[in-house]
């Protein structure tokens, strides 16, 4: 008998600790993580997923051909409008537009010296007609050579055909000069068509030509952003669309910037809905942007539909149908009534009142609890 009592202490004592353990563990209060029942604004959210854009991208070409002489922007760069971003090789078009300028100021003085010739004519032609007026009436009074009255209207005709000649020749320099002006402009365009510059200020997104190589009319050389019209698109599921308005604020939260928020605004909702994934484009204006950002990059829009300041509010999660709360120093369950839920809290309608303690979920119903306050 003895030996067998022997063989079964182990065991005795073993479930002897057991049942102390259990009874020491109930009797001490263990340490449970706790949140004080308080109002606070709830914020209801809807998450849409999304890339950031901007709404006016556009592709800057050269307008010549020829071989690429210099850059100035790179990828990632700042530009103003008007800046150059890069030269073609203009030498033969700068030379062209020297020659050009020179026939067009040797026009301009010619029409300067038709001018003058013409004037001259007229001043002669007013001279020749005085004379023959003079020698008309000095034949009818017989007191002149009917010889001498020809040559006077001789005189009178060819100062006549001089100012018809010198108006002509003035026309025709007139002429010359406007010819020799358009090509002028023709060749400041050539050389200008070798200067390319942004036509709006951004940012330089990408760069598609190297200097020294040959591009034609229309090989795009960069892509650049409007950064005053940055929009993140985010794909909303179509539950929601009852709720969306334009106008509400939104939270962007990009991948690169942890949970840091940016502020936004919902510009425009989508009326389509794609027919495989059930969701709806909502274009949302970018207030703020972090320091380094992409076009293309992911981005968290969570739009505000709903915001109401609530008498009592809990941690989400913390509460379902039911909340661990303290009651004489332990842990019991009371059935609450909860209302709108946010992102971080939730509204309690019944069952709690501002001051109480709730406990984090999991902490065993009857335990003696010594409560820490919530982060």
């Amino acid at each position: 008998m003895l030996p067998r009592l022997r063989r079964f202490l182990p065991y005795a004592l073993a479930v002897v600790g057991l049942i102390a353990g259990v009874t020491t563990a109930r009797a001490w209060p263990v340490e449970a993580q706790g949140h004080r029942v308080e109002p606070g604004v709830i914020v209801d959210e809807v998450l849409g997923v999304g890339v950031l854009e901007s709404a006016r991208e556009v592709r800057v070409a050269f307008e010549a051909s020829g071989r690429v002489t210099a850059l100035a922007v790179d990828e990632g760069a700042m530009v103003a409008l008007g800046d150059v971003l890069g030269t073609l090789d203009a030498s033969d078009a700068s030379r062209d537009l020297a020659v050009a300028e020179a026939v067009a100021g040797a026009a301009s003085a010619a029409v300067g010296r038709a001018h003058a010739e013409l004037e001259r004519a007229r001043a002669g032609a007013s001279r020749a007609a005085m004379e023959r007026a003079r020698a008309d009436t000095l034949l009818a009074a017989g007191a002149i050579h009917r010889a001498d009255h020809e040559a006077a209207s001789e005189r009178d005709a060819s100062a006549q055909a001089e100012v018809r000649a010198m108006k002509s020749a003035l026309r025709q320099a007139e002429s010359n000069r406007t010819v020799a002006t358009r090509t002028s402009g023709i060749r400041v365009a050539k050389v200008a068509d070798g200067r390319l510059t942004s036509p709006l200020a951004g940012l330089v997104v990408s760069r598609h030509v190297e200097a020294g190589q040959l591009v034609t009319p229309g090989t795009p050389a960069f892509t650049i952003v409007a950064t005053d019209a940055m929009r993140v698109r985010a794909w909303v599921d179509e539950t929601a669309l009852g709720r969306l308005a334009v106008g509400q604020p939104v939270r962007l939260v990009f991948r690169s910037e942890g949970d840091r928020s940016f502020a936004g605004v919902v510009e425009r909702i989508g009326r389509e809905v794609d027919r495989q994934t059930h969701e709806l484009l909502v274009d949302v204006t970018v207030h703020d942007l972090p320091t380094n950002f992409a076009v293309g990059q992911r981005a968290d829009a969570w739009i505000e539909v709903g915001r109401r300041a609530a008498d009592a509010s809990v941690p989400r999660g913390w509460c379902e149908t039911e909340c661990a709360v303290v009651d004489g120093g332990r842990v019991a369950s009371r059935p609450v009534t909860l209302g709108l839920v946010g992102r971080e809290s939730v509204e309690v309608l019944r069952g709690l009142a501002p001051g109480e303690v709730v406990l984090a979920p999991g902490t065993p119903v009857g335990t003696r609890v010594h409560v820490v306050e919530a982060p």
